[in-house]
């Protein structure tokens, strides 16, 4: 057992009752509003990139938090709150001492969720005290991307039994993500028929976002200079600000929202020629963006996702529909998704801070290889060779 497999560093905190059938039966869905409470959760995980959002958000409300995690990624994080030490794969012990000893949660938030055993591992010692779990899926799950409005009713991407068997952690989930996130989605439910949340995310971009998936976009703008954009400007995406995922996460949890929703901003409503314009206006350059065709650009090595993040070509075959996944479920039930403007503010602001503090603690050579994962797309010199390219095309 490790040193500190079962640590508790907040005091005075109460033990609830047990979950009997009438206090369920209190806890109300959506179309039976309940009044705000104070409510006990437990996040499984919490330090990560969404975590520290949800955790942050739920403190707000005034809601009793405990973190369950490695105690690796930001150790020092939320010093205040309640932390159980363990591991996902191989160490449940903290867990299992807390439902032994009576501790019960109104909901169990779960941001680890790649392989479904490592999900029900943790639900079957929740089961007993627990009243809802919500599991971070992604909107990866859809089996096509062709059909505009599609909602969360559509087709699921599938995976055999064979290949799910050989996947048993996120190390291994590569080509199978999608498929795997929709048999964790489905495991869950049926541990908890009824009392499940799937929130489905596409890309989660903002502060604290270390994938490159998006961030290229206003740390490119504030270079300045000629950039590449892709496209007409004119083909749709959709991503959610971390802030916004945290905030409707603890919604769900806090009006006992069950069931799918699709956590994007709403289908249609933002366009590559709206991203490239909002970081226009936030970057402290002038940077000068040149229009460039989807059929050029796959013609000089520059491909959709990789290396122009976030933005694949609605023309592209399947992609009809990129962009324009309904999200009109979750809106109703109170997902709110701030502006660009604010999101890519907050994205260059986190760049240039933990740079900042990163140089400070480690030193510039480690600095440099941060902001280049950080930034993420297009290469410098790729960039103006494509540039030129373009240039010189004949006509």
């Amino acid at each position: 057992m490790k040193r500190r497999d079962f640590m508790v560093r907040a005091s005075g905190m109460a033990v609830g009752a047990a979950l009997t059938p009438s206090v369920l039966a209190g806890m109300t869905n959506a179309a039976n509003p309940r009044e705000h409470r104070k409510m006990k959760i437990l996040i499984l995980g919490g330090t990560g990139q969404l975590g520290p959002f949800i955790v942050e958000r739920a403190v707000a409300n005034g809601h009793e938090m405990t973190l369950f995690n490695r105690g690796r990624s930001g150790p020092d994080l939320f010093p205040d709150l309640e932390h159980i030490e363990g591991d996902r794969y191989t160490d449940l012990s903290g867990l299992e001492k807390a439902v032994a000893d009576g501790r019960t949660w109104d909901a169990v938030i779960d941001t680890f969720t790649y392989v479904p055993k490592t999900v029900t591992d943790a639900m079957d010692v929740l089961l007993p005290a627990m009243g809802q779990f919500i599991v971070i899926s992604t909107v990866s799950v859809y089996a096509s991307s062709n059909e505009p409005n599609a909602d969360e009713d559509a087709p699921l991407m599938t995976v055999t039994d064979e290949i799910a068997a050989g996947i048993e952690t996120h190390r291994e989930v590569g080509m199978h993500f999608g498929a795997m996130k929709a048999r964790v989605e489905r495991a869950a439910e049926q541990r908890m028929p009824g009392r499940v949340t799937n929130i489905r995310p596409g890309l989660i971009v903002g502060p604290r976002d270390t994938t490159g998936r998006y961030s290229y976009w206003p740390v490119r703008a504030s270079e300045g200079g000629r950039m590449i954009a892709p496209g007409s400007g004119d083909d749709f995406i959709q991503i959610v600000d971390v802030r916004d995922l945290g905030d409707f996460v603890v919604h769900c949890a806090e009006r006992r929202h069950f069931g799918v929703f699709n956590a994007v901003n709403p289908a249609g409503s933002r366009t590559m020629r709206d991203v490239i314009e909002s970081t226009r206006r936030v970057a402290d350059a002038d940077p000068e963006p040149v229009w460039i065709p989807a059929e050029f650009l796959s013609a000089h090595g520059v491909r959709g996702w990789q290396d122009m993040p976030a933005w694949i070509s609605n023309t592209a075959p399947g992609y009809a529909g990129f962009g324009r996944r309904s999200t009109d479920r979750a809106v109703r039930a109170g997902l709110k998704t701030r502006d660009l403007d604010d999101t890519n503010r907050a994205t260059l602001a986190y760049y240039r801070d933990r740079s900042e503090q990163l140089r400070a603690e480690r030193g510039d050579e480690f600095v440099q290889g941060w902001r280049r994962q950080i930034r993420g797309g297009l290469a410098t010199e790729k960039e103006t060779e494509v540039l030129a390219a373009w240039d010189a095309r004949e006509g």
